[in-house]
């Protein structure tokens, strides 16, 4: 039997009245079988309601990991009732699954856990979606360089970026076509994002016009190099 606090990321119908149950832990990321979660006399329902934080008793079966019983802990509701925390939390599911497999991710949780909590306060959705988005690069293992131009090493005279490398150039380095030029403040954004922990989430927030540029520069960055197209950045990008 295994005891555990996770949040559900994903809630999969699955034959009947079942369901898969994908969720984070302090730990890693995998997912489960409910049966039975979808009937309305369920007892299990709201611990497996998408983006809610449950602690899961599980048993180990010949199919897997199935749930035996779930209570919910905090079901984050105002982080789910306005369409730009919804865009928000639709994000993270996407590209969390698009970029990562079940495994060992143990600073995921506290990022995931932190956002939910900011949101159902009304901390500024755009600003957590572009730290999240620099937060699943890192862990995918396309994490930027913003410590040094990524072509020299140097620390000094950063002006631009080099989307395709993923990481900063300096003045000396930066050629016509060799990257985008970005402003100071923009540059500083997107070194923020890359190094910020949960613990500092919300001790800075963007306006939209600028997290709208730095999600376009990411998407970018991912159709082109991971060469994964995301839904949910098109709808991000609009609010």
């Amino acid at each position: 039997m295994i005891n555990i606090n996770g949040i559900v990321l994903k809630r999969v119908p699955f034959r009947d009245h079942d369901a898969i149950i994908s969720i984070v832990t302090p730990e890693r990321m995998f997912s489960f079988l409910a049966r039975g979660v979808d009937k309305i006399t369920s007892k299990n329902t709201f611990s497996v309601s998408p983006y809610s934080l449950s602690n899961f008793e599980l048993m180990k079966t010949k199919e897997g990991l199935s749930l035996k019983t779930g209570k919910l802990i905090n079901s984050y509701s105002h982080a789910k009732d306005n369409l730009d925390t919804l865009a928000v939390l639709d994000f993270i599911s996407e590209i969390t699954f698009r970029l990562l497999e079940d495994g060992d991710y143990p600073s995921l949780y506290k990022s995931i856990k932190k956002i939910l909590e900011l949101l159902d306060r009304g901390f500024h959705p755009k600003t957590l979606a572009i730290i999240y988005f620099a937060t699943i690069l890192n862990a995918a293992g396309y994490g930027w360089n913003v410590d040094s131009c990524q072509k020299c090493g140097s620390k000094a005279g950063i002006v631009a970026i080099n989307p395709q490398r993923g990481g900063f150039i300096c003045r000396e380095c930066f050629e016509a076509g060799n990257g985008m030029k970005l402003t100071p403040r923009e540059l500083n954004i997107l070194r923020y994002i890359f190094k910020v922990t949960p613990d500092l989430y919300e001790k800075t927030s963007f306006i939209n016009e600028e997290c709208t540029k730095v999600i376009s520069i990411l998407d970018h960055f991912v159709l082109d190099i991971v060469d994964i197209m995301l839904k949910s950045t098109k709808l991000l990008i609009k609010l």
